[in-house]
């Protein structure tokens, strides 16, 4: 136990140096940036540079870098991710808003990927050599090829355009209202049985969730049917099957758990590609989550939004891969040793 601790601590520390180089990176970044903020934000005719001057000066923009940064730093210490240049409202109110509209979709994609990637992996190694796995093979080698921008325009016309089945962006129809319980709209339907709204949400879901799940259920696919292959064979196999167990009920205690460990890398790697593509996705789709959101943040140079939104994914992505970390100890006992 006292080793399974200092382990954590050792992730946690390592977590937070990560965290810190990589504010260091987002700030230079966002300063690299062509283009004025405070230009854009005061845009228009009859707008002097002086008054550009006194409102930079105002924010503090007009300060050497560095004091920007530790003052920018400080105030992330205490929770307080400044305030918006375009808006002036609150960043982290607005972006854990648009978060938890990004979460239904990385959550709903991350399970559609996982369980649809993981089952064709195991039946493809199961029948290694037939048609299954052959179609497997092509299959995942196109969906790892695809582009989510090209896959998602694809299915816009395939699905919205052509077929008329389902809508070509958006959360929800304008004429539909939702009462907000927890912010995240899926939930909140449920949780006050809208169910017209329930359908209505997941209609708008479908096509976003399915471009973002199909590269990673592709990748998750190859490595579970690698992974199978590889401990299929093993003496404790033949063994579980010599003393009568099904092979349905050896596939599942014990292949399976011994596979798992370099399959649930790949899933926590994978989150930074579903972060990644929703940025893509929710643009594509007109989905209002927080990689639209930062996205229009960077053309207007709205530098606490921007900086703020990559944090917030930087420390998801860490998070998750503390949590695969630690669950390596409970798939295989052995790591524990």
């Amino acid at each position: 136990m006292t080793r399974i601790l200092s382990a954590i601590l050792s992730r946690l520390l390592h977590s937070l140096v990560v965290l810190l180089v990589l504010s260091v990176v987002i700030f230079a970044f966002m300063r690299a940036i062509p283009g004025d903020p405070i230009a854009n934000m005061m845009g228009g005719e009859g707008i002097t540079q002086d008054v550009i001057d006194q409102r930079r000066s105002e924010l503090g923009l007009d300060r050497p870098y560095y004091i920007q940064y530790f003052a920018w730093l400080g105030d992330v210490m205490h929770g307080d991710l400044g305030r918006s240049l375009r808006t002036n409202d609150p960043v982290l109110p607005e972006l854990m808003l648009r978060l938890k509209a990004t979460a239904e979709l990385a959550v709903l994609a991350t399970l559609l990927g996982a369980l649809v990637g993981t089952a064709v992996g195991v039946i493809a190694a199961i029948r290694r050599g037939g048609w299954f796995d052959a179609l497997t093979m092509l299959g995942t080698l196109s969906g790892i090829s695809l582009p989510v921008f090209w896959f998602g325009m694809i299915l816009i016309v395939l699905f919205s355009v052509q077929l008329d089945l389902l809508p070509t962006g958006g959360m929800m129809d304008y004429s539909i209202s939702l009462q907000s319980v927890t912010g995240f709209a899926l939930l909140d339907s449920l949780l006050t049985l809208n169910f017209e709204a329930t359908l209505d949400i997941l209609s708008h879901m479908v096509l976003p969730v399915l471009t973002l799940a199909t590269a990673p259920a592709a990748l998750i696919a190859r490595t579970t049917r690698a992974s199978v292959l590889e401990v299929i064979n093993e003496d404790y196999v033949n063994a579980g099957l010599a003393r009568g167990l099904s092979y349905p009920t050896v596939i599942a205690r014990h292949v399976l758990r011994n596979a798992l460990i370099p399959v649930v890398t790949i899933i926590g790697l994978e989150i930074g590609v579903y972060l990644g593509g929703s940025i893509v996705t929710e643009t594509l789709f007109s989905w209002p989550g927080l990689g639209r959101h930062m996205m229009q943040a960077i053309m207007s140079n709205d530098y606490p939004i921007v900086q703020g939104a990559i944090l917030l994914y930087a420390i998801i992505i860490v998070a998750v891969n503390l949590i695969v970390d630690i669950s390596y100890g409970f798939i295989d006992p052995r790591v524990r040793q």
